[in-house]
């Protein structure tokens, strides 16, 4: 049985596949390494780090990535059911 049954019927918009992928770039498809959002965002062109901004958001409520807070500021963090959608595109 699936753990994440409920997470495997969520559909991606562009944006989101877009800022997930970006994610595991910076993460080096590694589930331990963790990563400040604007390593994340300054993959992608100036005119849609808004919007990826806003994508990240929307994937750590759905379970694609999580929060790691460190001493200076939060960081981003791969999940296992990320690292698999991420493998996917």
């Amino acid at each position: 049985m699936c753990i994440h049954k409920a997470f495997s019927m969520t559909i991606l918009t562009q944006g989101e596949q877009a800022a997930l992928k970006a994610l595991a770039d910076a993460c080096f498809y590694s589930l331990g390494a963790h990563v400040p959002q604007e390593a994340v965002t300054g993959r992608v062109p100036k005119y849609l780090r808004g919007d990826i901004k806003k994508a990240l958001k929307k994937l750590r409520a759905k379970g694609y990535c999580q929060e790691h807070p460190t001493g200076r500021n939060t960081t981003l963090q791969l999940t296992a059911y990320g690292l698999a959608e991420a493998r996917k595109f």
